[in-house]
C-alpha cells in the first residue's frame, strides 16, 4: 500500500466512525462527492479536525472546503503543513 492509499484508508476509517457506518464505507467510492453522499459540513469538519490532530498537520480553511471526496481530503492532509 502506497502513502496515498494509506491516507485514503485512514480518511475512510475516520469518516466511517464519524458517520457510525460500517468500517470501510463500501458504498462510497474514493472520488464520490461527500455532500451528496450524506456527509454534512459538521461531520466533515469533525473528521478533518481529528485527522489533523492525529497527523500533526493543519489545513487552511479553503482546503477543507475543497475536500469534496475521500481522495481530495487525503491529498489535502498529505500536503498539510506540519504543526
Amino acid at each position: 500500500m502506497d502513502a496515498q492509499q494509506a491516507m485514503r484508508a485512514r480518511v475512510r476509517a475516520e469518516l466511517a466512525q464519524q458517520l457510525q457506518e460500517e468500517p470501510g464505507l463500501p458504498w462510497l467510492s474514493d472520488t464520490e462527492p461527500l455532500a451528496p453522499a450524506g456527509v454534512d459540513s459538521v461531520q466533515l469538519i469533525a473528521v478533518i479536525g481529528q485527522l489533523e490532530q492525529e497527523l500533526g498537520v493543519a489545513l487552511p480553511d479553503d482546503a477543507v472546503l475543497e475536500s469534496a471526496s475521500i481522495s481530495s481530503l487525503a491529498t489535502a492532509l498529505a500536503r498539510g503543513a506540519r504543526r
